[in-house]
């Protein structure tokens, strides 16, 4: 009769999914802090850079997901718009005025929305399912 000798090698598979993934999920990531910091650029939202230089990105290797976003205040207003630009009409309907940095008064009604982050993640997802792809396959 045969010896027969199983190898039970179901760890390392296991270790080389799990860094394939995350390394997908990096890659994924990568694209779309590129795309984000694209689309404040193009939308000419640029004063000092601080928005588009905050923009990044986090690999949450329990949830197999990636996430974009900026730890800056104001980018909510950049996103989601402001005064009667605001989605939803829920902002300002009334003009108002501010002083700059340059002490300098302007009236605004506010600003539109450029869903930097939204677009970002939400209008690119053929290029990351073949990132996803690419690295899942070792290319």
């Amino acid at each position: 009769m045969a010896d027969v000798k199983f190898i039970d090698n179901s760890d390392e598979v296991l270790d080389a999914m799990t860094e394939a993934i995350r390394a997908s999920l990096e890659a994924v990531g990568q694209q779309a802090v590129s795309h984000a910091k694209q689309n404040i650029t193009q939308a000419g939202r640029v004063d000092t850079g601080a928005l588009r230089n905050s923009v990044s990105h986090q690999v949450e290797m329990g949830e197999d997901a990636v996430y974009i976003g900026t730890n800056q205040d104001y980018a909510v207003y950049h996103e989601l718009g402001t005064g009667i630009y605001t989605e939803g009409g829920r902002g300002r309907q009334t003009p108002w005025s501010y002083r700059d940095a340059k002490g300098e008064w302007h009236r605004t009604r506010g600003i539109r929305p450029i869903h930097f982050l939204k677009n970002a993640a939400a209008n690119h997802t053929d290029e990351y399912i073949r990132i996803i792809e690419q690295t899942m396959k070792g290319k």
